[in-house]
């Protein structure tokens, strides 16, 4: 995937020569004096955001000064790639950036329609009056209309072209001017009101922190796209190794830009230090350093959950060397059912296993039945290998009614281990304190499934009023069928006489 990350030399360099180059249009009055390949060249030169707005737009923090964008800002407005995340720090000029980008798009565009959003009304609200307030003090000579309703604000700007009309009475040839399709900037909140419009462009501000982000982005912004192949830039600091915006950080189609705190030059080293005393470990990640980190309380973090997974299939070996543990996490309301294949690993000689080796995680599908899973696809795992490689079946026995009574005979009769789990608050901590040692001490390894690592990472976890670690999800909606099953497995081969409730999760 593509990153570009902090200031270098040649962005600097690249960023002044832009400056020189439109002050040099300036002090030669090429607009006015310059011939036409001249002119051309300096209408080509205006296509481009940097100069555009260093030539029509003011400094928002000083209005005697022109509008010098950092170097950072030009390599981001002028990146043509059809999908782009901007992260950066709080305060750097994000925001900026995506006004005068996407103002500069309008304003060159006659019939365009550029969307932006915000996580609230009034901020997107406030984006219309930077983009205004852009306008207001610019030497640009525009016309534009104003639309407010309860969901959406809209600016619409005028075009005109001067276009030759012959007269035949006359004999002679006039210019008039002809008004051009109206482009238009939409800014919206993070709902369906941005439903219904084909966008050219779209730019979503702190995307990252918007309620439910992925469908907001996924199904409510990409299809704007569809039609006009438009681009979508995405300008937010981290929110942490969840979310969206932690999906588009790993996304291979997404480009990537990071900058951080110091990376703008107004920025010291001193204000940074000042700004970190007061803040904890994430929020200097997330608001100044714009690094992804595990959120605070989140269960796993990154390195753990890297180095737990490999890239391998997800299957059974064809050949089993040693007795299978196998663990059911049964599907309740709105979850599925997922079934993990794993083996110990001993390191030394002591009785227990030192690692867990997963060979298979199985989702099934939502809605299949229990006794298809136990009386098809269960017997079928014991008659393939043996009942004399599997050591013990072990599943989630809490909530998951009368249904299941009778699966401790059944799986006896096959002349397997049973073992029924129950995930009370006290034996679901000892069975997450276990799996977060595994973690820790990087004695577990699983194959890569996307759904799974999606559900670790969503983990967080408390400490109870009796020092029980409570582990949950981070939203309602998020789904912990992978991470159950895991947790799970481990407690059927890892089984230590005294095992390490107390272990301080951070």
């Amino acid at each position: 995937m593509t990153i570009i990350s902090g200031i270098t030399k040649e962005m600097e360099k690249k960023t002044n020569l832009k400056f020189k180059k439109w002050d040099e249009v300036i002090s030669k009055n090429l607009l006015e004096k310059g011939n036409d390949e001249q002119k051309k060249e300096v209408y080509m030169m205006l296509k481009d955001p940097t100069i555009y707005a260093y030539a029509f737009f003011k400094n928002p923090r000083d209005l005697s000064k022109r509008f010098r964008a950092y170097p950072y800002q030009d390599i981001v407005m002028n990146d043509k790639s059809i999908r782009v995340f901007f992260v950066a720090a709080n305060q750097i000029g994000k925001s900026e950036a995506l006004c005068v980008e996407n103002l500069h798009f309008a304003l060159m565009n006659p019939g365009v329609t550029v969307v932006l959003t915000s996580k609230t009304f009034p901020q997107s609200k406030d984006l219309l009056r930077k983009i205004k307030s852009l306008l207001q003090y610019s030497s640009l000579d525009y016309k534009y209309d104003i639309g407010d309703t309860e969901t959406k604000t809209e600016i619409y700007f005028r075009h005109f072209e001067n276009v030759e009309v012959y007269n035949k009475k006359l004999d002679k040839t006039f210019y008039e001017k002809k008004e051009l399709p109206q482009s238009r900037i939409i800014c919206v909140p993070a709902t369906e009101a941005a439903l219904g419009y084909a966008a050219d462009k779209v730019g979503a501000d702190e995307l990252p922190f918007y309620d439910d982000g992925e469908h907001f982005y996924k199904q409510i912004l990409v299809p704007r796209t569809y039609t006009t192949k438009g681009q979508i830039k995405v300008y937010g600091n981290p929110n942490g190794q969840q979310g969206i915006g932690w999906e588009l950080y790993n996304d291979k189609g997404t480009k990537k830009f990071i900058f951080n705190f110091l990376d703008c030059p107004t920025n010291t080293q001193e204000e940074f230090e000042n700004n970190c005393r007061t803040l904890t470990r994430e929020q200097i990640d997330s608001t100044m350093l714009a690094v992804f980190t595990s959120p605070e309380g989140g269960f796993l973090t990154l390195g753990e959950r890297k180095e737990m997974q490999e890239e391998r299939s997800s299957i059974i070996p064809s050949i089993i060397t040693q007795p299978i543990y196998i663990f059911f996490d049964w599907a309740k309301s709105r979850d599925r059912t997922v079934r993990i294949i794993a083996t110990p690993k001993k390191v030394n000689s002591e009785d227990w296993a030192d690692e867990v080796y997963i060979h298979e995680m199985k989702e099934y599908p939502q809605g299949t039945k229990y006794t298809d899973i136990i009386d098809v696809d269960l017997k079928k795992l014991v008659k393939d290998v043996g009942p004399s490689m599997i050591a013990m079946v072990g599943w989630d026995n809490t909530g998951v009614g009368r249904g299941l009574e009778d699966f401790t005979k059944r799986v006896e009769q096959l002349g397997i281990q049973a073992m029924p789990v129950e995930f009370s608050l006290e034996n679901k901590s000892r069975i997450y304190t276990l799996f977060k040692l595994l973690a820790e001490q990087r004695r577990i390894k699983i194959p890569y499934v996307r759904e799974c690592d999606k559900q670790l990472s969503m983990l967080r976890f408390r400490r109870s009023s009796r020092g029980h670690l409570q582990v949950h999800h981070e939203s309602e909606r998020d789904r912990d069928d992978f991470p159950d099953a895991i947790a799970g497995v481990c407690s059927l081969i890892i089984q230590p006489e005294n095992p390490p409730i107390s272990v301080v999760i951070i």
